[in-house]
Formats: structure tokens, sequence, C-alpha cells
């Protein structure tokens, strides 16, 4: 199973509970049914918003522990910016 599956699958089965809960199928008290459970993907969506942002801020200030990765990019844009001299591209 792909990883692309793996995810379709919980979603349809978060899905499918939620579903279940929002039309009355599972048992959930009534503050709970009309108060949190429509809301609840909505938060889903923000925590995983949050979560991205975290691990991508994380990963942009630990880049600098990498020293080959660091020291390949920068070979990269050396080489970027030669080329783009050679072919007479102000670059400032």
């Amino acid at each position: 199973m792909t990883r692309a599956q793996q995810v379709a699958t919980t979603l349809a089965i978060a899905g499918g509970i939620w579903f279940l809960g929002l039309i009355g199928l599972l048992p959930l008290s009534e503050t709970v049914k009309s108060e949190v459970w429509p809301a609840l993907p909505l938060v889903a969506l923000v925590s995983l918003g949050a979560y991205a942002f975290i691990n991508i801020g994380y990963n942009l200030l630990v880049f600098r522990e990498c020293p080959e990765a660091y020291q390949e990019l920068m070979q990269e844009i050396q080489e970027a910016k030669d080329d783009l001299r050679t072919k007479n591209v102000d670059i400032a």
C-alpha cells in the first residue's frame, strides 16, 4: 500500500466516522453533537496547518546542521550565478 493510499484510507475512515456522528448514528451527548462535532474538520485543518508551519520553520532553523546539503546548495547557487554571468545577465 502506497503512502497516498494510506492517507486516503485514513481520511475516508475519519470522514465516515465524523459523518456518522453528524447524522446521529453515534451515541454523542447533545452538546457535543451540536457544538463540538461540526467544528472538528476545521480544527483538523488548522492543526494540520500549524504542524506544517512548525515543521517547515524547524527545518529551516536546522538547515545549516546538514553541512553536505548546505555545501551542495551553495555550489549550485554559485554555478547558477556563473552561468548567468556568461549569458550577460545582471544578477546584482
